[in-house]
């Protein structure tokens, strides 16, 4: 029951955003003073007890946000990505199903993308993201 066609999910930003089995430590999910999901916080892997290696995604133009703790990932029908990219831990599954089942009027640009943290997933339809280091708010 597999909901992408695999040769549409491609990983993304391998170096800055990898998993090992599970993903970056989510540190902070940055939103708006509206309440919009603008990005996150995180550290690497390999960083997770260095404060100092504080890292960040931010989400453009977020349309549709979803949160799925990591204990009821159902990795065989809808984080199948992970285990066909095997160290990823963002993906982009373009113009996926969940995607297309929305109203098409403001997501002709949008993508679907799966960021794999420690904890949780999140299911982003945007038109992007952008990888950085250090906080959010210092982020050019």
């Amino acid at each position: 029951m597999q909901q992408f066609a695999p040769e549409t999910i491609q990983p993304i930003a391998l170096e800055q955003f990898r998993a090992s089995g599970r993903g970056p430590s989510l540190e902070r999910v940055v939103y708006s003073e509206h309440g919009r999901l603008r990005g996150f916080e995180y550290h690497k892997i390999d960083d997770i007890y260095d404060a100092a290696h504080l890292r960040h995604v931010r989400v453009i133009r977020p349309q549709v946000v979803m949160f799925t703790p990591e204990e009821v990932i159902n990795y065989v029908a809808w984080a199948a990505g992970f285990s066909q990219h095997v160290g990823a831990g963002a993906l982009d599954l373009g113009r996926s199903a969940w995607l297309r089942s929305f109203n098409p009027l403001h997501l002709s640009k949008c993508h679907h993308f799966q960021l794999l943290f420690y904890d949780e997933l999140f299911d982003i339809i945007c038109e992007g993201l952008e990888f950085g280091d250090g906080a959010f708010e210092n982020a050019t």
